[in-house]
């Protein structure tokens, strides 16, 4: 069910294509403000959290559902809706879409394969080298398919991103993941 929430955010991608930079900023700018202040709410607020959880729980992850009474938990979604604003904020907006596709494709491919067939363990993370092959052949194929993008510019987006999405930090990998993506696609670019 969660992944299959990473399909129908390709809305946010084709939100940026299709209504250019400035519109996107607002929209993104102001869904993440709001996703930002729900999860400070709802941690002091068990009726909001519980409401939050009822609604939207099958979506969150175990960690999401329950904070602690006052500790601010930021949900995957909220990270998400972050990345999206960081993204059309600081990068073209092409780079911007092509990085959150690979992202959530990439990574809804990963957790399946992985979780189903993956056998090989990343060092001590949870993560396996099936997942992350199936993270790196989506993307590469996404860097052949997406409009505008230099297939090779999209391989080496690609593989940054695959292995910045199999290490188990800095930050959440909602938030980190496509911002490295969208980084190594511009610097590729520059060269």
């Amino acid at each position: 069910m969660r992944k299959s929430l990473h399909v129908l955010a390709l809305v946010i991608p084709a939100t940026m294509l299709f209504l250019g930079k400035l519109p996107s900023i607002f929209i993104f700018g102001s869904l993440a403000l709001l996703a930002v202040v729900l999860d400070v709410l709802r941690a002091g607020k068990a009726p909001l959290n519980h409401w939050i959880a009822d609604f939207f729980g099958s979506l969150m992850r175990p960690g999401e559902k329950e904070p602690p009474q006052g500790r601010v938990v930021v949900n995957g979604a909220t990270w998400s809706l972050l990345s999206a604003f960081i993204l059309i904020l600081v990068f073209p907006v092409q780079v911007a879409a092509f990085a959150f596709t690979i992202f959530m494709l990439g990574d809804a491919a990963a957790a399946l394969v992985g979780r189903r067939l993956g056998r090989i363990r990343l060092g001590r993370s949870p993560k396996t080298l099936e997942g992350s092959l199936a993270f790196l052949a989506t993307a590469l194929l996404i860097s052949l398919l997406f409009p505008g993008i230099n297939f090779w510019h999209g391989a080496a987006s690609s593989l940054s991103a695959c292995i910045a999405e199999a290490l188990p930090r800095p930050l959440d990998d909602n938030l980190r993941v496509p911002l490295v993506a969208a980084a190594i696609m511009l610097a590729v670019q520059q060269l």
